[in-house]
């Protein structure tokens, strides 16, 4: 018995988002279409179809698991036009659902190139095969309703669509830095320190904050990138904006992905772009979780004796949300230790998050380090962690994030020190 889609799902209602999404990830790509298993057209960005891509497609067809062309497609190459044209099978493990055909910018008769090209049509092929057999009313190869795979189908399609977002945003240069505070709740001297956080503006959906969009550059591979961008763009505006900062002795605090810390790479960007700033380093602190210094403590460690080395801090974030480990601090002499804000959440009266604060604060002191509470949205998470012996806080009950432009450091540094300490 086939599972007929729902009224509102055509093929061209299932296809469009995700085939839009990838015209607008991929600009190398000028046209595309999409054909069902026979070859027949249900969704194309325009009439421009020729002779030889018909050709094309009608090869996959007739032999979609033998497709003799290099790099899993078939191509034509057209010196007269200055266009690569490539079809390929779109595959459900061993079922045919159907045929994308891609037009690109510029011939590529090399391997490498051609290589290159079809890794950009490859995440969105699975999910354009679940696509087809729902639009074709298959029978689901999981024990999954069709309304829910058409939902899965749509939740694919979005992400594709933010990804397309997150990459425009790389290639134009349009993400924003603000800046939140993160406060002694000690009767000292301590320089305010600010987090560096990630914005991206968009039309459609206003300004999304990092927890928006950074999951989705994660598992997509672009957090290196946007790595570099944020520490190009904060290296950049302190060399232009010294006189509003140095004075009020601010240091900022800035993440890095797991993804970074384990590319030699990136380091050495990191190190190259340190060393060329002309600015004093003790003001910039670098965070990496928990979970990928315990994973990777080697290159964690490399990293971190690199930039002690340059006069930089270095945190561990999101303490206590990974496995619990922290071998990696005998290599390393960590500044801060910053409590996962899940444990934040349970310390006015979870006994169980307590008794982990507890833990991680006496650990802290141990090893000569302080500690942060993320996190912190109320006055009774505030006198919490104060009295659990947390010598900083950070959160919306302190202050949200603010544009790094419109961040006034004097003033909010006397202010912080006057309401917490």
């Amino acid at each position: 018995m086939t599972h007929p889609t729902q009224p509102h799902e055509t093929p061209a209602s299932l296809l469009a988002p995700l085939a839009r999404g990838l015209l607008r990830r991929a600009p190398s790509i000028l046209c595309l279409s999409i054909h069902d298993e026979r070859g027949a057209a249900l969704w194309s960005s325009a009439d421009f179809l020729h002779e030889e891509d018909l050709a094309l497609i009608e090869a996959v067809v007739s032999d979609p698991h033998d497709v003799r062309g290099r790099s899993d497609g078939l191509w034509w190459e057209s010196a007269d036009s200055a266009r690569a044209r490539c079809a390929l099978p779109i595959l459900e493990g061993e079922h045919f659902r159907g045929v994308v055909l891609a037009v690109f910018s510029g011939l590529t008769t090399r391997e490498e190139e051609r290589s290159e090209r079809i890794l950009e049509l490859a995440p969105v092929l699975p999910v354009l095969a679940k696509a087809l057999r729902i639009a074709a009313g298959g029978v689901p190869t999981e024990a999954v309703a069709p309304r829910a795979q058409g939902e899965e189908i749509l939740a694919l399609a979005r992400e594709e669509h933010l990804l397309g977002l997150i990459d425009s945003a790389l290639r134009e240069d349009e993400f924003a830095l603000h800046l939140q505070p993160i406060v002694s709740l000690r009767d000292d001297s301590s320089p305010l320190i600010v987090e560096v956080l990630i914005r991206l503006p968009t039309q459609e959906f206003g300004v999304l904050a990092s927890h928006e969009f950074l999951d989705t550059a994660e598992r997509n591979g672009r957090m290196p990138k946007i790595d570099r961008w944020v520490i190009r763009a904060l290296l950049v505006w302190m060399q232009r904006n010294r006189d509003r900062w140095e004075e009020a002795k601010v240091v900022f605090s800035v993440n890095l992905s797991g993804r970074s810390v384990v590319r030699p790479d990136f380091r050495d960007y990191l190190e190259q772009c340190l060393d060329k700033s002309g600015l004093p380093l003790t003001s910039l602190r670098f965070e990496i979780a928990e979970v990928d210094a315990s994973l990777a403590p080697r290159e964690f460690a490399m990293l971190a004796h690199a930039l002690i080395d340059r006069g930089c801090e270095v945190s561990v974030d999101n303490a206590g949300a990974g496995s619990g480990k922290y071998d990696f601090l005998r290599e390393v002499s960590a500044d801060i230790l910053k409590i996962d804000g899940a444990l934040v959440q349970g310390a006015s009266d979870d006994i169980v998050s307590r008794a982990l604060i507890n833990g991680l604060v006496h650990m802290a002191d141990t090893l000569g380090m302080r500690t942060v509470a993320s996190h912190v949205d109320s006055t009774g998470k505030m006198r919490a962690v104060k009295q659990l012996g947390v010598d900083y806080a950070q959160g919306f009950h302190v202050r949200g994030p603010e544009h790094i432009d419109s961040f006034e450091f004097l003033a909010r540094g006397a202010q912080f020190s006057r309401a917490y300490a």
